[in-house]
């Protein structure tokens, strides 16, 4: 809708400053279809920076972590030429294979001592705030779209943090 409302903006503007013959309706013609340009472009830009007409949904799924290699440990790797961020390498009970989760510009990391092994998988998504933001960001493909993750990783006292060989 906001697409097809800077569209319509633009259609006017052109035939104002350029189709329409100079009368006294010409100037305020060529503001009001300026400002139909310049509008959605405004909102469509604070929107992709702010998130205007959205809220954050917060989902966490909490997972027991299993030992790997037979020792109550997950595995860490710093990555980077800087190695400020690390990755893990955990499993979850229940499950044979290695999980891997290395941070990002939408993925981040942490480490807090507790006293249940577990993985805290916090999803953020978008979602529509009202029907006016749905139905003028209809199409965008913002809703539901994933916009961040922190995996919070709970370890006892008991469990370490090896780093891997491969660092």
């Amino acid at each position: 809708m906001i697409i097809l409302l800077l569209i319509i903006g633009a259609i006017a503007f052109f035939w104002a400053v350029v189709l329409m013959k100079p009368s006294r309706q010409r100037p305020l013609a060529i503001i009001v279809s300026g400002l139909l340009v310049l509008g959605p472009i405004a909102l469509l830009s604070v929107n992709d920076l702010y998130h205007v007409g959205f809220t954050i949904d917060e989902t966490t799924e909490l997972q027991p972590l299993a030992p790997m290699n037979d020792q109550l440990q997950i595995i860490s790797q710093p990555i980077g030429t800087a190695k400020k961020h690390i990755a893990y390498r955990y499993r979850i009970s229940g499950d044979a294979i290695d999980h891997t989760v290395k941070p990002s510009a939408t993925i981040k990391t942490k480490l807090k001592h507790g006293t249940i092994p577990q993985v805290a998988v916090t999803e953020q998504k978008l979602k529509y705030s009202n029907v006016f933001a749905a139905i003028m960001f209809a199409g965008s493909g913002e809703q539901g779209k994933t916009i961040g993750k922190v995996y919070t990783f709970t370890l006892p006292s008991n469990w370490q943090v090896v780093k891997s060989p491969k660092s």
